[in-house]
């Protein structure tokens, strides 16, 4: 097996109590990663193909709304999505599940939790 490319798109990616832990993990399995500050971008990226995991911030400012839920919808169907939100909210996690991401975190993240839920998905759950 190649090395496993995990895109992250997350508009606070400077948030290195979240990324350091994460990034760190993802490098001790082997894991690429590829980080945008801008979701659109990241998913645009995710759409074009080559990802084995993207990790999604729907709080982020260039979220898109409606038209990214439906992007994501697509790129669940091919490849584990993960999102995270501050918003607990049961309608949100019933989408989630509706378009079949892997998971759905709420925020704060806990950094070393997040790194082993993502290399648990990494290796095929």
């Amino acid at each position: 097996m190649g090395q496993r490319v995990v895109l992250i798109a997350d508009s606070q990616g400077d948030d290195w109590g979240l990324m350091t832990p994460l990034l760190g993990a993802l490098s001790d399995v082997g894991a690429m990663t590829e980080l945008f500050t801008d979701c659109t971008a990241g998913l645009l990226s995710a759409v074009r193909g080559g990802t084995d995991l993207v990790v999604i911030d729907m709080d982020t400012p260039s979220f898109g709304g409606l038209d990214s839920l439906v992007k994501i919808g697509r790129i669940a169907s091919r490849v584990p999505v993960l999102l995270l939100s501050a918003e607990d909210s049961n309608a949100r996690r019933m989408w989630a599940v509706e378009v079949g991401v892997v998971g759905y975190v709420t925020k704060p993240v806990d950094g070393q939790a997040l790194a082993r839920f993502v290399a648990k998905v990494l290796r095929g759950y």
